[in-house]
């Protein structure tokens, strides 16, 4: 059986070795054994477990919570009423986080309509006109496809032109993980397939070249895991990034070969 020191779990998970002795004491974590020298070494299983810890973390789960889940992730059973109410919890929760930005982004709808009704008269309402077609037309409550082309539309880069497309119409149906990092979002594509990585790698120097000419942001960066393609979008638009993928993620994948 393949074993980890400390540093090398660490490394491979990217925490501190002191949070690894943290949620050690907390009862999160235990090493398989120690060697002879009285050093902890750890197996498979603790790397999935602090990966099980981050993801729990990274949507707001205390440590107690993480902890009972963490037991019935690892017994098998996920049907304990104690489990039920915990995510039943935090799911109530992200559901209050969520509402006030709805209601903010329906009411500035109406709040739009009521200035198009009341100055209806004025000699130009181009603009107006124009803004009101684009918001509150709501393209994110259309189907993926128009929510798509009003995200890349306000990219307004690389990912218009017809190698951006054909590289986005490869992505489509790939599933994603997503979460925050202060200005970063992370975007991580559950795949093995060496292609996919090329696609995304293509999509990440795209917008790299496009940046570099044309703003003055971040360029997005790709890693590679066992968990799949990390790609991380950075600056004031990387949120596009993010609502773009989980767009793709709902279309029907399509074939490598077709955009080549």
């Amino acid at each position: 059986m393949t074993t980890l020191t400390i540093g090398q779990l660490a490394k491979r998970v990217g925490m501190r070795t002191s949070t690894l002795r943290y949620y050690e004491d907390e009862g999160l974590l235990a090493p398989a054994r120690r060697s002879e020298a009285g050093y902890r070494l750890y197996d498979e299983q603790a790397e999935e477990t602090l990966h099980f810890i981050q993801r729990a973390q990274r949507l707001g789960f205390s440590l107690d919570d993480i902890r009972s889940l963490l037991h019935g992730w690892q017994a098998g059973d996920l049907t304990a009423e104690a489990i039920l109410n915990i995510a039943e919890a935090r799911y109530l929760a992200l559901e209050r986080q969520i509402t006030p930005m709805l209601i903010l982004r329906h009411e500035l709808q109406l709040f739009l309509q009521d200035m198009t009704r009341q100055q209806r008269r004025e000699p130009d309402q181009a603009h107006l006109d124009r803004l009101l077609e684009r918001i509150c037309g709501n393209p994110l409550n259309q189907p993926a496809e128009t929510v798509l082309d009003w995200l890349i539309q306000h990219t307004n880069c690389q990912l218009q032109s017809d190698k951006g497309q054909a590289l986005l119409n490869q992505l489509r149906g790939q599933h994603v993980h997503l979460w925050q990092v202060d200005q970063e979002y992370h975007i991580l594509v559950t795949s093995s397939d060496p292609a996919i990585g090329d696609v995304l790698r293509e999509l990440a120097q795209l917008e790299a070249d496009c940046q570099a000419n044309t703003h003055h942001h971040q360029a997005p960066e790709l890693r590679h895991n066992d968990e799949g393609y990390l790609f991380i979008a950075r600056g004031e638009h990387a949120f596009i990034f993010a609502r773009l993928f989980l767009a793709l993620e709902t279309d029907e994948p399509a074939s490598l070969g077709d955009h080549q």
